[in-house]
């Protein structure tokens, strides 16, 4: 699969210590070398949403939109548990949603 990025997620990345930056590599050779969301681990697909998935990462979750025309992962946010599920970020996950 084709990777993006978003700035925000970049910022947050950049933000990580040594073993949740490890994990994060992980996460994205793996979406890399998925054929499909389902190769994907820890993903899931978030209930009330068109294209919005979320990957578990310890205590971080990665939201995702993925556009199926061109199988690209566009990596959006990368947030705390506590943080993830927040108003804020369900809002900023319906105005990316399809």
């Amino acid at each position: 699969m084709n990777i993006k990025i978003s700035k925000e997620f970049e910022k947050s990345a950049r933000k990580l210590s040594g073993k949740y930056k490890e994990s994060l590599k992980d996460v994205i050779l793996e979406i890399r070398a998925a054929q499909s969301v389902g190769d994907i681990g820890n993903c899931k697909k978030l209930i009330g949403y068109n294209s919005i998935y979320r990957i578990r990462m310890g205590d971080y979750r990665v939201f995702f939109l993925l556009e199926i025309v061109e199988l690209t992962v566009f990596l959006k946010y990368l947030v705390s548990r506590g943080e993830a599920y927040s108003k804020e970020y369900q809002g900023k996950l319906k105005l990316n949603d399809d």
